[in-house]
């Protein structure tokens, strides 16, 4: 099987076969699956099942598969399967693959004629719903999507933590009780600590322009509005809250991803070392360790065990950049003749976190015993 595309297109009738080329073609990206199977064939395995023609210059694999036993294949390998069917087979189909909404593929059905396409499944986590919405303009097709808050036009937890790639602790149940209150008209307060561009109707929306301890610590307004659950983003490591107030309100932290972190180090640093060091910077300047997104260094540095190890322990991946890359920037900042003697350009931390921001540094770099740190802000 060769997977080519974050979107599987299947189809099983001439009809739905001809639309399946027409929304790859308007998408510019798919991977059509005409299921053609005939009863009582005998299953056989990938290499044989599976043939490649073309259809109005598209691409189509023509699959000799039962198609519960297909689906079963490539259900956990795209991102999004559109089924070109009906929705009764669908739902069959997929029932015993099913197990999460946080995990499993987005879902989408429409019709042989593209009359209607409708979000099945995961709708938010997925991007069922903005999938449905995009191929809907595409072909001109009735868009059905049944998502509570999407149709009483209101934001959602879940969707703003997808926007933010943000942390959430107890994620399920927080996502689950936040929706439900904005869904049943109750007041949900939220607290944008920065600038995020994120969908925030329904909530009601708290004033930034002073700390969030301030704001509810005068907390006549927030009584006038019944308001006991507040979700806040902030990529702070200390919201600086008094626990009087953390006990009074209900508050669900979203912690963006957005922080990038620039790294030099000495040949051999040991991993405790280089681990202890940043947890220290962290905290020297609140910056919560969910919100890093990515760690970096310099192409000498793609083997130090420290680094990778540290990738590891953050789950979060390691980018290794040129001297080239790195050359271009480096003049930017402080120059030292040694690291430039040592690994051929004059800095690392603070380039490298200047690279991997798009050129948003917001914190030079700070040494530790042979660790530089420096970080950069993606803006979201």
């Amino acid at each position: 099987m060769n997977i080519d595309s974050k979107i599987a297109i299947l189809c099983i009738t001439t009809n739905g076969r001809s639309l399946a080329c027409r929304i790859k073609r308007s998408l510019n990206y798919g991977d059509i699956y005409f299921i053609n199977n005939k009863r009582g064939e005998s299953l056989l395995d990938d290499n044989e099942v599976i043939s490649k023609s073309l259809e109005e210059d598209i691409e189509i694999y023509t699959v000799k598969k039962r198609l519960k036993f297909f689906v079963e294949d490539i259900f956990d390998k795209y991102e999004y399967i559109l089924f070109i069917m009906a929705t009764g087979i669908v739902v069959r189909t997929i029932a015993p693959l099913i197990t999460s909404k946080f995990s499993d593929p987005a879902i989408l059905v429409t019709d042989e004629k593209g009359s209607n396409i409708i979000s099945l499944l995961s709708g938010h986590m997925g991007g069922a719903n903005e999938m449905t919405l995009h191929i809907s303009d595409l072909i001109n097709s009735n868009p059905v999507i049944t998502t509570a808050t999407d149709i009483n036009k209101k934001s959602s937890l879940d969707m703003i933590a997808k926007k933010l790639n943000g942390h959430i602790v107890n994620f399920r149940d927080n996502v689950l009780d936040v929706n439900a209150m904005l869904v049943n008209g109750d007041s949900v307060g939220l607290y944008i600590d920065g600038e995020y561009n994120i969908d925030t109707r329904g909530f009601t929306v708290l004033d930034n322009s002073k700390s969030l301890e301030s704001y509810i610590s005068s907390d006549e307004e927030l009584k006038k509005i019944n308001l006991n659950t507040i979700v806040v983003i902030s990529n702070k490591e200390n919201l600086r809250i008094d626990k009087y107030y953390e006990d009074k309100y209900k508050i669900i932290k979203v912690t963006p991803r957005d922080i990038v972190i620039g790294i030099g180090c000495r040949r051999d640093t040991e991993s405790h070392l280089l681990q202890d060091s940043l947890e220290d910077f962290l905290i020297k300047n609140n910056i919560d360790i969910n919100s890093i997104k990515e760690i970096g260094s310099i192409e000498v540095k793609k083997d130090e065990k420290a680094i990778i190890d540290l990738s590891e322990n953050l789950n979060v991946p390691f980018k290794v950049l040129s001297i080239e890359e790195i050359s271009q920037v480096d003049y930017l900042f402080e120059k030292s003749e040694w690291v430039k003697k040592s690994v051929g350009v004059y800095s690392v931390a603070e380039p490298v976190a200047h690279l991997l921001s798009d050129g948003n540094l917001i914190i030079e770099k700070n040494k530790y015993k042979g660790i530089t740190f420096s970080v950069g802000r993606l803006k979201i």
